[in-house]
């Protein structure tokens, strides 16, 4: 089983490569982060030093793509544009970008969904040229209560470049009115990245595996079982504690 983490912790650094495990870099989502480039650049170069592979969570904060205001459009692209040009940097062909769905504005009408696809798509058809030839995008479900959407979405787009990860505490959460097999089945085809961490449903707590409601090893199965043995799911959540719950339960790690 491929696992990465996401870490701003020293000791939790150390478990990751003491173990082989990759790392996800956080830092950048951090707008403030990115700016400072210069400044911060040679701590992460030092982070990702001995980590078996290496992956890259890019801005999330307000880009809110999906918007019809093409003011706020613009702010997205300029930070995806950001994030891409960092990563290069740092040799990181792994980008993850969260959904632009939001349920308080496209749950509201068929008429609103049919609009964050369509806005959606153009943004990223038009972001295709700015992704270099060996890096894959990986658009992350965040408030997306419906898999079907996520897909058309991915759909449209259309690109080999452009794939999903799949956060399961997320889909368990935001998504509670379909199963988690449901959401495996729907995205299977798509699924080339994954996000675990547990919750109760009731809040979206990134507790540490085997913490919270989800019954994650028939997610995992599911997963591994229509995505290949070689997917890589990557904890947000405390890493320690999670890895020997995986283990535990009879995950090679």
């Amino acid at each position: 089983m491929i696992i990465y983490g996401t870490t701003y912790d020293e000791s939790e650094t150390a478990f990751i490569k003491e173990n082989n495990l990759g790392v996800e870099v956080l830092q950048y989502s951090n707008p403030l982060f990115a700016d400072a480039f210069e400044q911060n650049h040679p701590q992460i170069t030092e982070y990702i030093s001995g980590a078996s592979a290496v992956s890259m969570h890019g801005a999330y904060h307000d880009t809110f793509y999906a918007s019809v205001d093409p003011l706020i459009c613009e702010v997205a692209k300029k930070r995806f544009l950001q994030s891409i040009e960092i990563a290069t940097f740092h040799g990181i062909n792994h980008v993850v970008f969260h959904s632009s769905y939001r349920q308080f504005l496209n749950g509201s009408s068929a008429i609103a969904s049919d609009v964050f696809v369509k806005t959606s798509v153009a943004f990223w058809d038009d972001m295709k040229k700015h992704i270099p030839k060996n890096m894959t995008i990986y658009l992350e479900n965040v408030e997306d209560a419906d898999p079907e959407l996520f897909l058309q979405v991915l759909d449209g787009i259309a690109s080999q470049q452009i794939r999903c990860c799949f956060d399961i505490g997320h889909a368990y959460f935001n998504g509670r009115d379909v199963s988690l097999n449901r959401w495996i089945d729907v995205l299977r085809d798509h699924i080339r990245y994954v996000h675990v961490h547990d919750n109760d449903g009731m809040f979206d707590d990134h507790l540490p595996l085997g913490q919270g409601s989800i019954l994650l090893p028939g997610a995992i199965n599911k997963i591994m079982h229509a995505a290949g043995e070689d997917i890589p799911f990557i904890l947000e959540c405390n890493i320690q504690e999670s890895v020997k719950w995986l283990r535990d339960i009879g995950y090679e790690i």
